[in-house]
């Protein structure tokens, strides 16, 4: 496959990808919408880049296939907002056709999404196999070991994401002292750790993704900006899923979480 198409949202998870895929010889078609924060760096790595306005799945149906693809990538953060606080006015039939029949939790919208482009012959393959050496190993991933305290956290909350995974929310969590102390819903982790650290200055933070989502697309990720906002709110543990995690910029994250002294534990 030479010809891939890249959806990308905001952060620096699609230009990682961006720049794999030209270091391997791709040839990039982008898109990605206007006010995303990323642009300039995709437009490197891009044979071709075009960006939205608003969401226009129909056009970026029509592009696609008028450019011959072999497959398709989505990548990248797209807020929420988007969908709730734009008029459905501004999208076009297909893409109101699609959150008419779907759902709006990420994986449903995702998968409808998935679904419309592979109904129309174009093929969406998994993010992560091209960058593989990105996904959090097993165990304790940092020089500092999580205190019995933090692992204690770390256990209480997967036993609390078995229930709220399934229900398509909270894939992150923040646990002090056996007490749950926040769950992520659509404000995002950044704004649901803000919150943690105003109501407690200890903690840990768990993501986790529900048993059947489609790997294709939405891994949990996390990078220095978690670690950045952790420290602000006082939270001493990070725990992720093993391999089905991104980590971000892996040499910046884990240099930033010595010296943040921020134990990272893949689960």
């Amino acid at each position: 496959m030479n010809k891939i198409v890249l959806i990308a949202g905001d952060g620096v998870l699609p230009v990682e990808i961006a720049r794999k895929l030209s270091e391997q010889g791709k040839n990039i078609f982008t898109m990605n919408m206007s006010n995303c924060n990323n642009s300039e760096d995709l437009r490197l790595y891009s044979e071709k880049f075009m960006s939205f306005r608003t969401p226009a799945l129909g056009r970026a149906i029509r592009e696609v296939k008028a450019w011959g693809a072999d497959a398709l990538i989505m990548a990248g953060g797209i807020h929420k907002k988007t969908i709730y606080f734009l008029s459905s006015m501004l999208f076009d039939s297909v893409t109101r056709k699609v959150l008419r029949k779907s759902l709006h939790d990420d994986h449903s919208l995702l998968g409808a999404i998935v679904s419309e482009f592979e109904s129309n012959g174009v093929k969406v393959i998994p993010y992560w196999q091209i960058i593989p050496e990105f996904l959090a190993p097993k165990g304790n991933l940092t020089q500092r070991v999580p205190s019995e305290r933090e692992m204690y956290d770390v256990r209480y909350g997967c036993e609390i994401l078995q229930v709220t995974l399934p229900c398509s929310f909270g894939q992150a969590i923040v646990v002090a002292d056996g007490a749950v102390v926040a769950v992520e819903a659509m404000e995002g982790t950044d704004a649901m750790i803000q919150r943690a650290g105003n109501l407690v200055k200890h903690g840990v933070l768990i993501k986790m993704m529900k048993k059947t989502q489609d790997l294709r697309y939405d891994l949990p990720t996390t990078g220095t900006r978690t670690l950045e906002n952790m420290r602000k709110s006082g939270l001493t543990c990070l725990a992720v899923e093993a391999g089905r995690t991104i980590i971000l910029e892996p040499e910046k994250f884990f240099a930033l979480a010595e010296k943040y002294n921020i134990a990272v534990f893949g689960i």
